[in-house]
């Protein structure tokens, strides 16, 4: 097996840039309902890429904290991208007359923005979790996320539903390093995970309609209360949380390790996460999915299409500048004052 870059970890960035295309391939599909078989590779898309986008934002946070200190730069990048997130959405809403601007909440988000909440939400918790050894902390985090889903009224208030599910993720990542991940991807463990992952797969494809409610027991805020049978909630998520772990483990056996045409898009993924659900706002408002849903498979080759189109746009080095300036707008004067006071 290549050895990941030290210098740049192309791996990461390559893998960055499939997981942004399947953000904007699933926000695409997003509103698309009803018996359509977008609708089930929708659902499949849900059930590992955001697990596996959370690992990977966990596994670069190790900085984030270091020698008693917190990355406050990162953590205010992160806050003024979440509000301006926010209030872009709640601006195209408003525009398309679609709900008043006076209705923006910055504490409830069932949208896009709640990986940015929860970004910084784990963050805040590393001084705590790094005190603690990896098995702990993980059985701890898998039965809060276990556990939620018996509280009807937690959800997308402070993001608390996606915070405790998608948990387990994050500190997996964090906890990983990288001698571990390399044994992990040895072509020993592949001969059984990807066989894993494709029958897992496989499954969801063929009888994902039959499991609507079930199959948005990780990516939505649904509680074990609105399954037919509230005892086999805790089972469902367990299990897709297992699903979910086995199909990010066999994709990152095929992503490349080296420098491709990927990694530049893996190196911006900020601005492509931030303007592409804007502009399938947009589109969604045009009533383009009006039509969409009765498309079938050439519908889902006309949005894997558009998908890579957007993302192209969005990696333009001008949107990324542009995008690059107003969220770090004001962060050095910000940042000095922070390091001025954490001197005295």
């Amino acid at each position: 097996m290549c050895r990941m870059n030290k210098e740049r970890d192309y791996f990461f960035d390559n893998l960055k840039a499939v997981l942004i295309f399947l953000v904007v391939l699933g926000h695409f599909l997003l509103p698309i309902h009803g018996e359509s078989v977008l609708v089930v590779v929708k659902r499949l898309i849900y059930v590992f890429h955001m697990p596996l986008f959370v690992f990977v934002s966990g596994y670069f946070a190790k900085k984030i904290y270091k020698n008693g200190q917190y990355n406050f730069k990162k953590i205010l990048y992160l806050i003024k991208a979440y509000i301006i997130f926010v209030i872009a959405i709640q601006i195209v809403y408003a525009l398309c007359g679609f709900r008043d601007f006076s209705e923006i909440n910055f504490f409830s988000q069932s949208g896009a923005p709640w990986y940015l909440f929860a970004m910084i939400v784990w963050y805040l918790t590393i001084p705590v979790i790094r005190k603690y050894k990896e098995i702990p902390v993980l059985i701890v985090t898998v039965a809060l996320a276990l556990i939620a889903g018996y509280f009807k009224n937690i959800g997308d208030f402070l993001c608390m539903s996606r915070i405790l599910v998608f948990g387990p993720f994050f500190y997996l990542g964090y906890y990983m390093e990288q001698p571990v991940l390399e044994r992990a991807l040895r072509p020993v463990y592949r001969r059984v995970v990807v066989p894993a992952a494709v029958a897992i797969c496989a499954g969801i494809l063929a009888f994902g309609s039959k499991l609507k409610d079930e199959l948005g027991m990780v990516y939505e805020n649904i509680s074990y209360y609105e399954l037919d049978d509230v005892w086999e909630g805790p089972f469902v998520r367990l299990a897709l949380m297992i699903a979910a772990f086995l199909i990010s483990w066999a994709i990152m056996f095929f992503v490349p390790r080296g420098k491709t045409c990927l990694s530049v898009i893996g190196q911006n993924t900020m601005p492509v996460y931030m303007l592409h659900r804007i502009l399938r706002d947009i589109l969604m408002f045009a009533g383009i999915y009006d039509y969409l849903g009765d498309w079938g498979w050439f519908a889902l080759f006309v949005l894997i299409c558009l998908s890579i189109c957007v993302i192209y746009l969005l990696v333009n080095p001008k949107v990324v500048n542009q995008v690059n300036k107003i969220l770090t707008l004001y962060t050095p004067r910000l940042w000095g004052r922070i390091r001025r006071n954490q001197a005295v």
